[in-house]
């Protein structure tokens, strides 16, 4: 039985990493524990930190630490799931590292380039392993996108373009997975006491809707891009000191990519992934009644039908996928693997430096 602890509670995707647990046979939450925040929050509102360890406390394990490094020397876990605010990410996984703690680092890797670089020397110096969690590389749908592209059916990949986004991460009517209830109405203070607002902690849209971008980029044409320009603005958020909403434009040598994040559009109406056009065709993400699909046209518009393929219940989601990987000894799948991560995090570090300096970067 494999022995998991999460460490922070500040993330909404904690109450999924724990159901996603408490569901999987052969792995077990033993203790979880919340990280202190430099800024108390006044609210206990759905997907705020006191109401995550609420929810995980009485839904899937209450066993509650005050400190997580207590927690770590006396439960002594053989992996922890890190859902803690961005900025803490270093602090936490050296502390799982030099105990011998494998680890899950939900996305991204941090705040910058150089967080990640500070992960990848923790495991290669603790030897430990280090994954990360993209919530969407699991769904069906995206892994079907991935196999028509990838079958060679329509050429090369030229061009990809992706929005993503929802209200805010407790924005009204913002809904998680794992959760029934939605985000209460809360006021603007309160709001700005939760560390996604919070440019310091690592908050604002970049860093919660472009890495999904940048992790697309990485999963379709395994290669950085040549230079990044983005723009950030606060369109509808001033209680929030970062951007609520981006667009950046990737450069290839004979391809290019469109992202773009928002706070500002309700979330039922955004497309469900990305949009992939490709020499001979164009496949794209679907939405309809709620129920996300890939579809697939060729350059006359007609619609071409894609294969349907077994999507393996390992790949439902990283706790399935960490025990089937320890079972047989596969390996991870592309997008969880720590050295992948380190381009997507490169070029995510590089749109968010193009923001703040108003240039192209060059990578």
């Amino acid at each position: 039985m494999i022995k998991s602890v999460i460490v922070g509670l500040s993330h909404m995707h904690a109450n999924e990493i724990a159901l996603y647990i408490y569901e999987q046979e052969g792995i077990e939450l033993v203790a979880i524990s919340d990280v202190k925040p430099e800024i108390e929050e006044i609210s206990s509102a759905p997907y705020t930190r006191a109401w995550n360890v609420e929810n995980v406390r009485t839904k899937y394990c209450d066993n509650v630490y005050d400190d997580y490094k207590e927690m770590l020397d006396k439960e002594k876990p053989d992996i922890a799931f890190i859902l803690c605010e961005n900025a803490n990410k270093v602090m936490i996984a050296e502390e799982c590292a030099k105990r011998g703690i494998n680890i899950c680092i939900e996305k991204p890797c941090g705040v910058k380039y150089d967080d990640i670089i500070k992960i990848r020397d923790l495991r290669d110096k603790y030897n430990v392993e280090i994954i990360v969690n993209w919530p969407t590389a699991w769904r069906p749908y995206v892994n079907k996108m991935i196999h028509a592209v990838e079958s060679g059916k329509f050429g090369k990949v030229k061009k990809i373009y992706y929005i993503n986004g929802h209200t805010g991460p407790l924005g009204k009517g913002a809904k998680h997975r794992g959760v029934t209830q939605t985000a209460d109405d809360m006021t603007d203070e309160a709001r700005s006491k939760v560390w996604f607002y919070q440019e310091k902690m690592g908050g604002g849209v970049f860093l919660d809707i472009c890495c999904y971008g940048c992790m697309y980029n990485k999963w379709i044409f395994k290669k950085l891009p040549k230079s990044v320009y983005a723009y950030g603005a606060n369109l509808m958020t001033p209680f929030c000191d970062a951007d609520d909403n981006m667009a950046a434009i990737l450069r290839y040598d004979e391809e290019m990519s469109v992202l773009e994040g928002t706070w500002t559009i309700p979330q039922p109406i955004i497309p469900s992934g990305p949009v992939i056009v490709m020499e001979e065709g164009i496949v794209y993400c679907t939405k309809e009644n709620g129920v996300a699909d890939v579809r697939a046209i060729d350059m006359y518009g007609e619609e071409v039908k894609l294969e349907d393929i077994k999507h393996p219940d390992h790949m439902k989601n990283v706790a399935s996928m960490y025990v089937h990987h320890k079972k047989t000894g596969e390996d991870v799948p592309y997008t969880i693997d720590l050295d992948v991560n380190v381009d997507i995090m490169k070029t995510l570090d590089a749109c968010i430096r193009s923001r703040k300096e108003n240039k192209e970067i060059i990578l």
